[in-house]
């Protein structure tokens, strides 16, 4: 899996949202992320594997993934299609999105992606808070920092501010 250039494809899509009124709730904000996201899905596939799929707010259960979370956006193989071994197996990309977060908010979201690297062996999780300036990169403190990327992405002029850390 090449990180870097799945995090530049997340950059540009994060850049090609500039309309205003998804920088004011996370709902609007996460559909168009998952239109856009779609639109670049081929190559994604080609970074991943070309079965995966993009899904959003899919309820992990306790009985079959160990939690009871529903992370915003994944990118992966479903477990149900032949070839995961488990259903820690296939996972790629793990998404908490929020709008304008403050810390406890984004410590929250966090917590959520910690749970998912360590239940579902997720190798990459993304944080983004929208309409803000701030990552909270510094305010994890889970076991997986590495497998941590932060965005905070602010609309000005119609055109995305966008910070990230590390």
């Amino acid at each position: 899996m090449d990180k870097n250039l799945f995090l530049n494809i997340f950059k540009d899509t994060i850049r090609a949202i500039t309309d205003k009124r998804y920088f004011s709730t996370e709902r609007g904000y996460q559909g168009q992320l998952l239109a856009e996201l779609n639109r670049r899905m081929e190559s994604i596939k080609l970074i991943f594997q070309r079965e995966s799929i993009l899904e959003q707010e899919y309820q992990k259960t306790l009985d079959k993934h160990e939690i009871t979370i529903k992370p915003d956006i994944i990118i992966h193989i479903p477990y149900e299609r032949e070839g995961s071994k488990n259903r820690s197996s296939n996972n790629f990309v793990v998404i908490q999105i929020k709008l304008n977060a403050s810390e406890r908010r984004a410590k929250e979201d966090f917590r959520k992606l910690n749970l998912m690297f360590e239940k579902l062996s997720y190798p990459l999780g993304i944080f983004l808070n929208i309409n803000s300036n701030e990552t909270f990169y510094n305010s994890y403190s889970g076991d997986y920092k590495a497998r941590l990327y932060c965005f905070a992405a602010r609309l000005v002029n119609r055109e995305v501010v966008l910070h990230e850390s590390p």
